[in-house]
């Protein structure tokens, strides 16, 4: 398909704009539509809210919003991702380049992976453009460290069940994936004798850090991006 158009997954960083990258902003800008997830029901999209901060001529591109609900349901994700890139893919047949936007880095628990594949599938271009990990965000908001010498860095889905083997891990961890795991990991730090740091909102207006969960009083208000660092920084 010669004539048909891009896709470029492009992260937008964890929630600071100034943390967005300057290739993010070109390719935005030299796209004709920008893509992102919509959640609904009044709620903020909030990928393409942190790039409208960072240029606000964003208002001025077409816009394809996306739906893509949070499931365990494998067949039912899979068919939002296809719905998805079904709506993406008719811009990219008229020859324009689709920017679709994502929080953190493209690489990282992206949607875009999925689309990705779509799209390579049907025979389409598509290119990543790198963005801040929030993970790493986090740690210069905590003021540490994530590895120093030869230690080792593990990221970890916190809504997997094997949290005790991970925390057996040597190094720093990284458990990331929304609060409603919070409470069985900090029983599980606790059990372990184990502390953390947790950052919540990571760059955005409500951010959260909190530099020893033992501190922590309750889970219940942490929003979705959440994370926890723990056993970070010797050298």
């Amino acid at each position: 398909m010669n004539n048909s158009g891009i896709l470029y997954g492009v992260g937008v960083g964890p929630g600071d704009p100034e943390l967005i990258t300057v290739k993010a902003l070109k390719t935005i800008s030299a796209c004709r539509y920008v893509a992102y997830i919509d959640p609904g029901k009044g709620r903020r999209a909030v990928a393409f809210e942190i790039a409208r901060a960072a240029m606000p001529e964003i208002e001025e591109k077409e816009r394809i919003p996306v739906t893509i609900p949070m499931t365990a349901d494998k067949a039912l994700m899979s068919a939002h991702h296809r719905a998805a890139f079904d709506t993406i893919g008719g811009a990219l047949l008229g020859g324009d380049d689709v920017a679709f936007l994502s929080l953190g880095d493209i690489s990282v628990y992206s949607t875009f992976g999925y689309l990705r594949r779509l799209a390579r599938e049907a025979g389409f271009t598509a290119r990543m453009v790198s963005g801040v990990p929030s993970f790493c965000a986090a740690a210069a908001a905590l003021d540490t460290d994530l590895v120093l010498g030869e230690r080792n860095l593990h990221v970890f889905c916190a809504s997997d069940t094997n949290l005790d083997a991970f925390l057996s891990l040597e190094g720093t961890r990284v458990l990331m994936k929304g609060p409603e795991s919070l409470p069985r990991i900090l029983e599980t730090l606790k059990e372990r004798g184990l502390d953390a740091a947790l950052v919540s909102n990571c760059g955005m207006e409500n951010e959260l850090v909190v530099r020893s969960v033992k501190g922590l009083d309750g889970t219940g208000s942490l929003s979705y991006y959440s994370l926890v660092i723990t056993g970070g920084e010797e050298a």
